[in-house]
């Protein structure tokens, strides 16, 4: 894998920078299209759990004794977000085409 695709694969992991190599010369190289689909994953899940985030707050936030649920849930989104973002980028460095936890089985670009 050349720099360019090395770099934009690490990108593919920081939130919707995915779409930089997405929209590169060399979008068609196999090793960055696999990293900018699980860029895109992560994105797409880490936008559904801001959105349920938001759902949560709006029903339980004014209530006293229940709005700690939506807080712990941003932090398990954020925390988990962080994750695979990294376990992304050391699989960019390590050069591996090893698929995320739990969301890696998702293919979204062909």
């Amino acid at each position: 894998m050349n720099n360019d695709a090395k770099t934009f694969s690490y990108l593919a992991y920081v939130g919707p920078l995915f779409l930089v190599g997405l929209f590169s010369d060399i979008r068609r190289d196999p090793t960055l299209r696999f990293h900018l689909n699980q860029g895109c994953v992560l994105f797409l899940c880490e936008l559904a759990g801001m959105i349920l985030h938001s759902i949560v707050n709006a029903i339980l936030g004014g209530i006293i004794l229940l709005n700690l649920i939506p807080a712990l849930l941003f932090v398990f989104i954020g925390i988990a977000s962080l994750a695979l973002s990294l376990i992304g980028i050391f699989n960019v460095a390590g050069n591996r085409l090893s698929p995320l936890p739990v969301i890696g089985v998702v293919n979204i670009l062909r």
